[in-house]
């Protein structure tokens, strides 16, 4: 009947359509075609959305498994926008916002500063440097250059650009503060380069009592004065085993008011 021959002809151009989307499909060249083709034979019922992928490359193990970015932290991108300069950028309106200057004048700032500290840019755009620290040191570009000298005074065999670049806050530290420990190390282990292992183990610097933390050491662990010296040129940062109240690390158990607040009873004592 004519109906029936209607019906036909309409399955039959329904059937080229189908086989034509999944001809499409299978001959796609890019993963966007191959996407539409695949659509259109769900009929619409189903959508693929697309991302911008934070990986470089598509990795897969021998079995087919995707590897993760934290096991190949090489293969993470960056996002778009930012890169080093990028990053640079960001640094230099965040300055020049706190400091209330314009972005030209801030950018050349950290430009004068960056000579001076050669390393501190690499540890800004790592995102190793706090940020309130760079805003410090731009703010006053001359006294940072009067403090590499004085710190030079003070430790005449330090790497003052490795000192510099792993902890940039000696630039603002108080000479007269970095000359007592720096006195105080010198006279309790005499036979120490102190200027080297400062510059290596720039955490010996938060010993708020350098001679105090040598005692303690030396009682602790049984030692005399030459024993005790040697130890710590092997292991220099053991001196901060034995730091305790005011000397304690923050992030450990509380600044030292919270935790006598703690052992008072108090569990929920302000600033936690």
């Amino acid at each position: 009947s004519m109906s029936r021959a209607v019906a036909v002809a309409v399955s039959s151009v329904r059937s080229v359509r189908r086989d034509g989307r999944r001809a499409r499909a299978v001959g796609a060249t890019n993963d966007r075609d191959a996407i539409g083709a695949l659509r259109e034979l769900a009929s619409g019922r189903w959508n693929v959305g697309e991302y911008k992928s934070k990986r470089r490359e598509h990795l897969v193990t021998d079995l087919g498994d995707i590897i993760g970015e934290e096991d190949a932290l090489e293969n993470i991108a960056e996002q778009p926008g930012w890169d080093e300069e990028g990053k640079m950028r960001f640094c230099v309106r965040v300055v020049a916002d706190e400091l209330g200057l314009g972005e030209a004048e801030c950018g050349a700032r950290l430009g004068r500063l960056f000579t001076i500290a050669p390393g501190l840019e690499r540890r800004v755009l790592d995102r190793e440097v706090r940020m309130a620290d760079i805003v410090r040191m731009a703010a006053n570009v001359p006294d940072v250059a009067v403090a590499f000298v004085r710190l030079k005074e003070i430790l005449p065999e330090a790497d003052l650009s490795k000192l510099v670049q792993n902890k940039p806050a000696m630039l603002l530290k108080d000479p007269a503060d970095v000359r007592r420990k720096v006195n105080e190390f010198r006279e309790k282990c005499p036979k120490l380069r102190w200027d080297l292992i400062l510059s290596d183990f720039t955490q010996l610097w938060d010993v708020r009592d350098p001679a105090e933390c040598v005692d303690l050491l030396k009682a602790k662990l049984d030692m005399n004065d030459d024993e005790v010296q040697a130890f710590l040129g092997q292991r220099p940062v053991a001196l901060l085993s034995v730091q305790s109240r005011h000397d304690m690390i923050s992030y450990d158990n509380g600044t030292l008011s919270q935790v006598q607040a703690t052992l008072a009873g108090d569990r929920f004592s302000d600033g936690w």
